[in-house]
């Protein structure tokens, strides 16, 4: 019967694993080998292969340079997977980032060009109009949704707990799943008597992105409580606005702008911002820094 060999270098293994993700990325679909990989760093393939099975150690801040070099990506985001503190699967969800925060205006030009073909013959400057309203994320209105949430848990202090959230609306639910290769983690389930549940993959904690992901699936139960979906008429458009419109509702519910400005009359000026009140919110520091910049550019 073969032993189970202990990993000497775990997160060189997870390092390694990660720039597998992010090659298969960039090459769209094509055949990435385990070489390909290990050219990032110049090895041959015994080197490349101790690589991978975390039998080579990588720290060095030549080697965590050029990886994030190679990948174009944050070398910070190198550092924090070649030192343990993420997986490469955290890994991986900070390279893609959390989505847009605002409308693209690519899509909404896209969205335009179709709503006007099919309208042709009746365009007016009232068509136009509602179809402006269309895209409209109705900020107002998802902040007040929010605050209501807040109130009902008497949310004062960070960091917000989903299950609370959760445990005071009957009709949705929270279910943990054991699927550790799941890039996504979290799926969103109805069914006929309406409740709603919402499963995330499970491990020995839930992680920032995990959270972030969890918050955008319960913005999708109350946008459509509240009646704040996007409309019909924008078809394949309204899935960019729906992301929107869910991003800024996870970002209100997590990160509230009344406690980051409390927060921030706290922070030890000594230290990094971004990670402090990262870790107060129990976010990652990649959306945190997102979400305080566009808090003090206001």
């Amino acid at each position: 019967m073969k032993k189970n060999v202990e990993v000497k270098f775990p997160h060189s293994a997870n390092l390694f694993q990660f720039c597998r993700r992010v090659l298969d990325h960039k090459f769209g679909g094509i055949r990435v080998i385990d070489q390909d990989v290990g050219q990032i760093l110049g090895f041959d393939p015994a080197d490349c292969s101790h690589w991978k099975k975390g039998k080579k150690n990588i720290r060095s801040i030549q080697a965590i340079k050029s990886i994030a070099d190679n990948l174009g990506v944050d070398e910070k985001l190198v550092v924090d997977i070649a030192s343990g503190d993420i997986d490469e699967i955290e890994a991986y969800n900070e390279f893609h980032g959390y989505g847009a925060f605002e409308v693209s205006s690519k899509i909404f030009d896209a969205a335009k060009k179709d709503f006007y073909r099919k309208n042709a013959s009746t365009w007016t400057r009232d068509k136009e109009a509602e179809f402006k309203t269309h895209f409209e994320t109705n900020e107002t209105a998802i902040k007040k949704i929010v605050d209501e949430i807040h109130e009902k848990i008497n949310f004062s202090e960070a960091p917000l707990y989903l299950p609370e959230v959760i445990g005071h609306y009957p009709d949705l639910n929270l279910k943990p799943i054991a699927n550790a290769d799941d890039i996504d983690g979290v799926t969103t389930e109805r069914n006929k008597e309406g409740k709603t549940t919402i499963s995330y993959q499970a491990g020995r904690d839930v992680r920032p992105y995990m959270r972030f992901k969890i918050a955008k699936e319960i913005a999708k139960f109350f946008l459509n409580k509240y009646n704040q979906m996007p409309p019909a008429e924008l078809e394949e458009h309204g899935t960019h606005v729906l992301d929107v419109q869910s991003n800024l509702f996870a970002a209100y519910l997590l990160t509230p702008e009344t406690l980051i400005r409390q927060e921030m009359k706290n922070i030890n000026v000594s230290k990094d911002l971004i990670t402090q009140l990262a870790e107060v919110f129990w976010v990652s520091k990649s959306f945190m820094n997102v979400r305080l910049k566009e808090i003090l550019q206001r």
